[in-house]
């Protein structure tokens, strides 16, 4: 979710670094710009319509607060921008009004507000699908940055032209699931997807 909900956790587990950022740049793996790809975990695509994407990993987050049975369970992929002039507008575009709308920054305020923030971030996120074991469910998205000098990341709506980051995606889904799909229909590429296949033996435990 936001960097105020378990992302020390989530860098930890996925193995999050600048050198990953780095090495993100030179994808490897097939090129593409047909109209859909199905891509595994550790699979990579190294230019589908100007996005470089390898699907990193999956793990489980927490509780759903608000829904009894149910988990988040957290999707990274490491993302390239390939294009020299356009930005990739990806996942919610209005992180920083729901930041704002719903803080993070201490105990009091996460239990108050991890379930809006999440389903204020899920009802943001257009470009992305998901389905679990047949259902639809819920998921927000952002991208995050890596800034050298601060040594930070930082959430912001779009990939910019040159840019590496990572497309994290947060999946609200019932506990015991074991196939999950997410496509990804985007503003710059249409009539045309990426969809991420994961199953329940993917997960990390955070």
């Amino acid at each position: 979710m936001s960097n105020k909900i378990s992302r020390r956790a989530f860098l930890k587990v996925t193995g999050v670094s600048a050198l990953a950022l780095g090495a993100a740049s030179m994808l490897g793996g097939c090129q593409s710009s047909s109209g859909s790809v199905e891509v595994k975990v550790g699979d990579k695509v190294s230019n589908w319509n100007n996005l470089g994407v390898q699907l990193s990993s999956v793990f489980t987050l927490s509780d759903a607060p608000d829904v009894a049975g149910h988990q988040y369970v957290a999707v990274l992929v490491t993302a390239v921008n390939r294009s020299k002039t356009d930005s990739m507008a990806i996942g919610a575009q209005n992180i920083a009004e729901i930041d704002a709308a719903y803080p993070l920054t201490d105990e009091a305020f996460r239990a108050a507000n991890t379930a809006p923030y999440f389903h204020a971030l899920s009802a943001s996120t257009t470009d992305f699908t998901v389905t679990v074991d047949g259902q639809a469910a819920e998921a927000g998205a952002y991208v995050s940055l890596y800034d050298a000098a601060t040594e930070s990341f930082s959430d912001v709506p779009s990939l910019p032209p040159q840019g590496t980051g990572y497309i994290e995606l947060v999946c609200m889904v019932p506990a015991g699931w074991q196939q999950m799909t997410v496509t990804y229909n985007p503003t710059f590429a249409s009539g045309k997807s990426i969809t991420f296949v994961m199953s329940a033996s993917d997960l990390k435990n955070s």
